[in-house]
């Protein structure tokens, strides 16, 4: 399955330039802070002279497991409350050699990155997706876990005990086309998931991997 996907690791160098992977600030929110953080949520989305829209998620709750990390995920469109689970496997390796080469052999892991229902506002998060695409408004969010291909955009191993910020490259299967691929950003200082479609080819495939039909 990984050879489906080597003609998109010419991208990677572009998301280097585009996010920083070396973040190494120190603080940021404690899970004491999850009620203010979700009271004071901000706009998944903020409108902008670009074709392919950011998509803005504040990490408000964490759990951690033997080997991961489970993050709720939430923002708002306009006054309503939009959200997903993200969990993300802990200590995956390197995808990018030091010399800013792929590394195709360890770069890619399936299921890396798992993402959830937590109900009605994961429905809410799928039509706001496909809102913000232009699409018909979107159906409920699939009860099954969805598990995309994870490229790590990183030239470290992904600590999720610190702070720093790392990239990733997703391939989500879907009902409509070819994999849907796209750009996921985690900022574990500012507490923050972003999500941007790799073109706006992508609108359809992304919003068919997450809906329920």
């Amino acid at each position: 399955m990984k050879n489906n996907f080597m003609k998109a690791l010419g991208l990677c160098g572009m998301v280097s330039v585009l996010f920083s992977c070396t973040g190494t600030n120190s603080g940021g929110g404690k899970d004491g802070q999850a009620g203010k953080l979700e009271q004071n949520l901000s706009q998944f989305n903020v409108p902008a002279d670009r074709e392919i829209p950011t998509v803005f998620l504040s990490l408000v709750k964490t759990e951690k497991t033997d080997s991961s990390v489970v993050y709720t995920a939430k923002s708002l469109n306009d006054k309503d409350t939009i959200g997903v689970n993200v969990e993300v496997i802990n200590n995956l390796p390197a995808g990018i050699f030091l010399d800013g080469n792929p590394n195709n052999d360890r770069g890619f892991t399936p299921g890396a990155m798992k993402f959830s229902s937590i109900g009605s506002q994961s429905d809410a998060f799928v039509r706001a997706l496909a809102q913000v695409y232009g699409l018909p408004a979107g159906g409920a969010m699939t009860k099954s876990t969805l598990l995309p291909l994870v490229f790590s955009s990183n030239k470290k191993v992904v600590n999720l005990d610190g702070t720093d910020t790392y990239t990733f490259k997703l391939f989500f299967r879907n009902k409509a086309d070819d994999e849907a691929e796209v750009f996921a950003v985690l900022d574990l200082y500012k507490r923050l998931f972003e999500f941007r479609a790799k073109d706006s080819t992508q609108f359809t495939r992304i919003v068919s991997a997450f809906e329920g039909k």
